[in-house]
């Protein structure tokens, strides 16, 4: 290379290892995506959390958010900061199987976090690193979708019909680098198949 050149090249992208990729397993498919709530034009990431139904071979993905910051309950203490890049919508129900609360509003201009505005206090302190779930009720005490598969690979949530590949099994997953958080009932209902590092 001539000594003063400059290149100003974009890096070419390369994943990141979740697991150890020999031991995955897909599943076959078609599974079709249900995606209420999710932006149209936006992308699920690897290792998203799905719950199947394995007769009608639809799916829904499974939503936790993970509290980046602790939370001390109060009833003038209604923003929770939450990592980035969670599946939360306007309206859902966010549990930690004692306590929940509505998300009325959902704020992503912080390029660190996003802030999640509830309708009322949670009820309780929420830990930082914590991972609540999307709840049946306001009461928080239900979660609604439980995992028992995860997307194989990066879908694109487009209008009509999305048809991910789902994984079935997957060996040392190294949770700390997943972009979605994977709650402790997710694991239990994703079963030995998938076995958590850290």
């Amino acid at each position: 290379m001539a000594a003063g050149t400059k290149y100003n090249l974009t890096p070419e992208y390369k994943p990141e290892e979740f697991y150890r990729v020999e031991t995955g397993v897909r599943k076959s498919g078609p599974w079709k995506l249900d995606i209420t709530n999710l932006v149209i034009g936006s992308f699920l990431p690897v290792f998203t959390p799905v719950k199947a139904d394995m007769v009608k071979r639809t799916l829904v993905p499974v939503r936790n958010v993970k509290v980046i910051e602790a939370y001390t309950t109060g009833e003038t203490n209604l923003t929770i900061k939450v990592a980035k890049g969670s599946l939360a919508y306007q309206g859902m129900f966010v549990g930690s199987s004692k306590k929940g609360a509505e998300v009325v509003s959902i704020d992503k201009s912080n390029k660190e976090y996003d802030v999640l505005t509830i309708k009322a206090a949670f009820g309780e302190d929420i830990p930082k690193d914590s991972v609540l779930f999307e709840s049946t009720a306001v009461g928080g005490t239900v979660k609604k979708h439980t995992a028992n598969f995860v997307i194989y690979a990066e879908t694109k949530v487009e209008e009509g019909a999305v048809l991910p590949t789902l994984l079935m099994q997957a060996y040392e997953v190294k949770e700390s680098k997943l972009v979605l958080p994977i709650h402790e009932l997710d694991k239990v209902g994703l079963t030995s198949r998938f076995q958590f590092d850290y």
